[in-house]
């Protein structure tokens, strides 16, 4: 079903698009995936500015391996859309597998969360849309996820290193829940976090010596896109400098990830719910949310859905992941809208900014539009995150007072 509803809008999007490819970063990820060792080397002689330098330097060989054979059989425009599709096809099989026999949900709880990923519009618009790596991404989230439930902490050492170079770097906030879980809280961030600042710390000490380049450290993006408290707080007036911002976001989100992580393990959070808390707070606090950044959190927040045994609740968490993805997806189309009517764009946009001016008249308030879809996001993943945060007590709570009873007859 999945891949029928992709196939289906990425001809619909060819059509209106007129095959012109609409982002950028899909044109960069693109030469990426035919350069997969570009960013261990002089990536600025290839093209490629320190934002792009700011890659985990393994992501383009790895997101290639199921990407760049489609490059073979399709033009560009619907390459990267399949090969992106593969990457959720992965998604969905480790989903089935991981929820069904690993944490032993009900059957019908697994296929419930199944359906919810294939129709999320978070995951159908990151493919035909905006096409990126972002569900490549969260599979590394769910192999930490599966190595701290089994209690394999070695092995976490590796899939953190792996996570920072093939990865995304702001998945190293999971260190936090996952250290706490190994109940040496303190130990495991120091060592944790320790070994891969070293790690990224010599990969941007090589490039800064080597070539001058200052990939991690120079990304530069604007703030206004941003999905975050901080893109909110710009789009309203309140237009703090970029460096300022990427300097006091940090502190504040390790603050409110580590705090948010004491509390998590002093309430007996399950795993995948303190995973989900804390990927909200990371996606809220980041000084640069992108669209599809959700999908990163998604796996988690359907697993916490399968596993409340109240359907309310679980009927809200479902809702509020569809109207968290839709209104990240908004946002970015309002802007988007709005910057090809007002500046000269690819010809792609330009179209579908047009198309988009034809339906809803030329008077449409886009930023107006834009402004309200980030305060959708940030309420719909708050309160989704308030329930699973919720839930995930009322569940520990439950699974506590089992014990005690199942050794109390025991003891009988």
């Amino acid at each position: 079903m999945l891949s029928v509803i992709s196939v289906a809008g990425i001809i619909a999007f060819y059509r209106i698009t007129g095959g012109r490819e609409i982002a950028d970063d899909a044109r960069m990820l693109s030469r990426m995936v035919f350069q997969p060792f570009v960013l261990w080397g002089d990536y600025g002689a290839a093209g490629f500015s320190d934002s792009w330098g700011s890659f985990p330097p393994l992501l383009p060989f790895l997101f290639g391996l199921l990407t760049r054979p489609w490059f073979e059989l399709f033009p560009d425009f619907a390459a990267l859309r399949i090969g992106v599709l593969t990457w959720n096809v992965v998604m969905f099989m480790i989903l089935a597998r991981f929820t069904g026999r690993t944490l032993g949900l009900e059957e019908k709880s697994v296929r419930l969360i199944l359906w919810v990923f294939v129709l999320l519009p978070s995951v159908i618009l990151a493919i035909v849309f905006i096409p990126q790596e972002e569900i490549y991404v969260a599979i590394f989230a769910i192999a930490l996820f599966a190595a701290g439930i089994r209690g394999r902490w070695g092995m976490i050492t590796v899939l953190l290193l792996l996570t920072a170079l093939a990865g995304k770097y702001f998945l190293l906030v999971l260190i936090v829940p996952l250290a706490f879980a190994s109940g040496r809280p303190k130990k495991n961030i120091l060592l944790w976090g320790g070994l891969s600042a070293a790690v990224l710390g010599i990969y941007v000490l090589y490039h800064y010596l080597a070539f001058g380049l200052r990939p991690i450290l120079g990304h530069v993006v604007p703030y206004n896109s941003s999905l975050s408290v901080w893109g909110l707080l710009w789009n309203i007036g309140l237009q703090l400098e970029p460096a300022t911002v990427k300097v006091v976001s940090l502190p504040i989100l390790l603050a409110a990830v580590l705090f948010a992580g004491a509390f998590a393990n002093r309430k007996g959070l399950p795993l995948p719910h303190s995973f989900a808390v804390t990927l909200y707070i990371t996606l809220a606090l980041l000084s640069i949310t992108f669209p599809a950044y959700i999908l990163w959190n998604i796996p988690f927040v359907l697993i916490c859905a399968a596993m409340t045994r109240d359907m309310r609740t679980r009927a809200i968490m479902i809702a509020g992941a569809f109207v968290w993805g839709a209104g990240e997806f908004g946002a970015n189309f309002c802007r988007g809208v709005e910057l090809a009517l007002s500046t000269e764009r690819g010809q792609g946009k330009t179209e579908l900014a047009l198309a988009a001016q034809r339906v809803f008249g030329e008077d449409f308030p886009w930023h107006s539009f834009h402004v309200a879809c980030l305060v959708i996001v940030l309420v719909s993943g708050a309160v989704t995150a308030s329930l699973i945060w919720r839930d995930g007590i009322r569940l520990s709570r439950q699974d506590h007072s089992q014990s005690r009873l199942n050794r109390a007859t025991d003891s009988t």
